[in-house]
């Protein structure tokens, strides 16, 4: 036992020990937050767009976009200044404000919805133009218009001289008395367009429903039509029968949990595969051997480097959690339930499956990745019998990502009977509560694979620590290498 201690923890301090692993166990979670903020970032950094109409039919569709675009603003006004009223306490007054913000054209009445809704100055109005401004033609024809799109020629805006990003020319004819010629030398950026589509498109229905004798008040009713229904839960009973959005946190937390744990148990094993190596090709393993046991070496290291997994786990917990309290009062006005996020986080019904699953995926990954590490010399010569092993753990995390609304599909129920990918399926399906059989039997059939895949691996480490097996060895056995030309 002291020999496996002594293992161990030398392995542990052998990463925990170094600036390098504090370096990087900070650097996940601050590029997490990156990730999360990026989305954000891009789109609140791009450019102001600046485009054109041309209506050649008597500026009856030009008006129809100018109209759906004020209306779409509108919406966004409103839905920022609902968010600010329920903040302040004033959510009786968001009709009112409503009113006095529709009963103007564009935005002209949002300052009196401001003054409605009792707004301090200091709240600063949002620009809710959007990044998509009209000007006036520079020209007429697409020929006279292309030096404008490529860049050639610039047109006077309130930033300075400015390309024209788009240019949209209404002409009489086609299905619907009305062809579009949308001109842009921006091929990836869609939006505007979809916008003029979309405008399109309503103007078009109301028009047709308008001469089919519907009136216009009408087709405001109907617009306004939006039915909710209420979701009950079959287990309970009268008001408390109703599902709240935090009912919904488990789930995604056994998804984010599963995901977790595929990345902790891959960066462990890589850790184990990199070490033997290096240790391998230092003769530090030929040391160890003349003072340990082959199974002491083994379980030295999986434990030494499962103290160092259990470490990563306990700090990024512990940032997580720390991090939702202290960005609670956003979260509240978010209208995220920041108190069932932390329950589902700290669920035993969760975190000891998690635990469990955890333990024997790293114990099967990590003592295939040891074996592997013994029979080779170089990291060149471990990806090539890395790469079916790499697909094998990815197909868990493809199956999840399509059945994040089926995890109760027959195939995902078949697909969780497999030992390898049972940690990872089973991790997310434990919130849908799946028969008590199927735990029970992916459970057994997952530890009993592991015991055959340890000692498989056990056996072959020792083969490979004593220069028994190689790389060249496995790849035949494999049948992944090329067989040697007859003499």
């Amino acid at each position: 036992m002291r020999s496996i201690y002594l293992i161990a923890r030398r392995e542990y301090l052998s990463y925990v020990a170094t600036w390098g692993f504090w370096l990087s166990l900070l650097s996940v979670p601050m590029f997490m937050l990156i990730g999360g903020g990026l989305p954000a970032l891009i789109e609140g950094s791009q450019p102001t767009r600046y485009y054109t109409v041309i209506d050649e039919t008597g500026g009856e569709f030009a008006a129809a976009i100018d109209r759906e675009f004020a209306n779409a603003q509108r919406e966004d006004a409103m839905e920022a200044l609902a968010i600010a009223a329920e903040q302040l306490g004033r959510a009786d007054r968001i009709p009112e404000a409503e009113a006095a913000l529709n009963a103007r054209p564009g935005l002209e009445g949002l300052p009196e919805a401001r003054a409605i809704l009792g707004m301090p100055e200091s709240v600063p109005t949002p620009d809710f133009a959007g990044r998509f401004i009209e000007v006036e033609p520079p020209a007429r024809s697409p020929d006279d218009l292309r030096p404008f799109l490529l860049g050639e020629q610039t047109i006077s805006t309130p930033e300075g001289e400015q390309p024209l990003f788009a240019a949209i020319i209404f002409r009489p004819g086609g299905e619907y008395g009305v062809e579009i010629d949308y001109w842009s030398a921006h091929l990836t950026d869609g939006a505007l367009l979809r916008r003029v589509e979309n405008a399109l498109r309503d103007h078009l229905r109301t028009e047709r429903l308008t001469a089919e004798g519907i009136s216009q008040a009408l087709l405001a009713e109907v617009e306004a039509i939006d039915p909710e229904a209420r979701e009950l839960n079959p287990e309970r009973t009268g008001g408390d029968a109703e599902v709240r959005d935090a009912e919904r946190v488990p789930f995604f937390v056994g998804i984010a949990m599963a995901f977790a744990l595929w990345v902790v148990v891959f960066s462990v094993v890589n850790m184990l595969l990199t070490a033997m190596i290096e240790e391998k090709g230092n003769k530090i393993l030929e040391v160890l051997l003349a003072s340990a046991r082959f199974h002491e070496i083994l379980i030295g290291k999986l434990a030494g480097v499962a103290a160092v997994s259990g470490t990563l786990l306990l700090f990024w917990t512990a940032l997580s959690l720390g991090g939702l309290v202290g960005v609670q009062t956003f979260a509240t006005q978010a209208d995220l339930p920041i108190a069932e996020i932390i329950a589902a986080i700290l669920d035993p019904g969760l975190l000891l499956p998690a635990l469990g699953y955890f333990i024997m995926g790293y114990l099967m990954f990590g003592t295939v990745f040891l074996a592997i590490g013994s029979l080779c010399d170089t990291l060149q010569e471990a990806q090539s019998l890395m790469s079916p092993i790499f697909l094998v753990m990815m197909i868990p995390l493809f199956i999840i990502v399509s059945s994040i609304e089926a995890p109760d599909s027959g195939f995902v129920q078949i697909a969780s009977w497999v030992p390898f990918w049972t940690p990872f399926l089973m991790m997310a399906r434990l919130p849908t509560e799946p028969p008590m059989i199927e735990l029970i039997g992916t459970t057994a059939l997952m530890v009993g694979t592991g015991i055959t895949v340890i000692g498989l691996a056990g056996f072959v480490f020792r083969q490979g620590a004593l220069g028994r097996a190689n790389a060249d060895s496995a790849k035949k056995f494999l049948k992944l290498g090329k067989k040697k030309a007859e003499a």
